[in-house]
């Protein structure tokens, strides 16, 4: 969730939570004043009627009214002291409805008789239009927050406008371009600042990647010639005559190690560079016709081991892909297929629309599956720089794919998903 909307919920919230709370106890206060005025009213009322009935003594012993709201009934005896206050309803034949009236009931002593005396008052009604008035201002209030809302939304949104144009900068920038970022000026200092820690920090990103592609292209020249010079001159001595079978086990070994520091250089550059996005062209390779081609390439180590070839090759896929990247990728697995299988055994070339499958007869790993594509995880052969498959890894996750790695009836599977945007298959083969 975005962050002005995180603050306009909060504020929407807590706005909300104040108008009903507020609204709460202004409609407790409305109502007990009202309560309060009411009774106070009838009380002087009461005091009204007594005095009246006092000041009239031809009053006989029958009921008898003071008008439609006052009640007097003579009674036998004086029997209690309480007052009674209740709400209650009466018919009005002007209005041909229900009323809501207050009465007021007591007994009372007066001229040495007893009256029981009933005062009805249709202030009752007042409260209806206190109930409205808190109605009123509760909708008002409504009002308020929702129109503070929004120009709390349309303030909050010019003032965080320089933040998230920060954040559309920093997500269009491509530190292999060399971009600069130029952020605009805000009248908020915190703003400026940020920006500017932004600008220097992208600065040092890009000084840096600089120097790591220097270093690794300088790598790549500066140990590459050695290694072949070393490899070169390994290779004349053991051409001599005058070595013995331990001099020149010696130097065998000497040239093995030389070949997998090479090739282990050649590796981690390449690494390097995917990781460093710089095989950012792609186009629609011909997958099918790539496999054909490096089985072909391969047939003289396939015939060596023995190994019985089963292909079910589609070559009307093409795969979107960098080119070279595609190379790498088959050859590496078709190779691991190879290197790993048992002598005699099965290597298994699956393509389809929507997957491939190179499988290799052999024994279980000697390391957790989940660990295959990490580096520098040989597996049960000594001479491997363990790079391989995690440069298969690293290739399929920047060509978005998806590769999976399986063991099933002494079998060792390599699954590589293509996607449907990636793919494209061809009318003819």
């Amino acid at each position: 969730m975005r962050l002005l909307n995180i603050t306009n919920r909060y504020y929407l919230v807590t706005s909300v939570v104040l108008l009903l709370v507020s609204s709460a106890f202004l409609s407790y206060r409305v109502f007990y004043v009202v309560d309060k005025e009411i009774a106070e009213h009838m009380l002087i009322k009461k005091s009204r009627i007594e005095e009246q009935i006092a000041s009239q003594p031809f009053l006989q012993d029958r009921p008898f009214q003071f008008g439609d709201l006052v009640e007097v009934t003579p009674i036998e005896r004086f029997t209690s002291f309480r007052v009674y206050l209740k709400d209650t309803a009466l018919y009005d034949a002007y209005e041909e409805d229900l009323v809501p009236f207050r009465v007021l009931s007591y007994e009372q002593q007066i001229n040495k008789k007893a009256y029981r005396i009933r005062i009805w008052d249709r202030g009752t009604q007042n409260k209806e239009l206190w109930r409205g008035m808190v109605y009123t201002i509760l909708l008002v209030g409504i009002d308020i927050v929702a129109l503070f809302y929004f120009l709390n939304r349309f303030f909050s949104t010019r003032i965080w406008r320089p933040f998230y144009q920060a954040i559309a900068m920093l997500q269009r920038f491509d530190v292999q371009r060399n971009s600069k970022l130029r952020f605009l000026f805000s009248n908020v200092d915190e703003f400026n600042t940020l920006n500017n820690e932004l600008i220097r920090l992208t600065d040092k990103v890009t000084r840096d990647y600089r120097n790591l592609r220097e270093f690794t292209e300088n790598m790549s020249h500066e140990t590459q010639t050695p290694l072949a010079i070393i490899r070169s001159k390994l290779e004349i001595i053991m051409q001599s005559d005058n070595l013995t079978p331990e001099q020149m086990n010696q130097v065998r070994s000497a040239l093995d190690s030389v070949n997998r520091l090479s090739k282990m250089n050649r590796g981690l550059i390449l690494l390097t560079r995917i990781e460093n996005e710089q095989y950012a062209e792609e186009q629609h390779v011909p997958l099918g016709k790539l496999i054909r081609k490096q089985l072909g390439d391969l047939d003289m180590f396939i015939e060596s081991r023995e190994l019985k070839v089963r292909d079910e090759i589609d070559e009307r896929v093409f795969l979107l892909m960098n080119p070279y990247l595609a190379d790498i990728l088959i050859t590496n697995l078709l190779s691991n297929a190879i290197k790993y299988n048992k002598e005699g055994g099965e290597l298994l070339v699956r393509l389809t629309a929507s997957e491939l499958v190179v499988g290799n007869s052999g024994d279980p790993l000697p390391i957790p599956g989940s660990q295959i594509f990490e580096r520098f995880k040989k597996g049960n052969q000594a001479d491997s720089v363990g790079l391989g498959l995690a440069i298969v890894k690293r290739i399929c996750d920047h060509s978005e794919l998806q590769i999976h790695y399986d063991y099933l009836d002494d079998r060792h599977l390599f699954i590589l998903r293509f996607s449907a945007e990636r793919v494209f298959q061809s009318d003819r083969a």
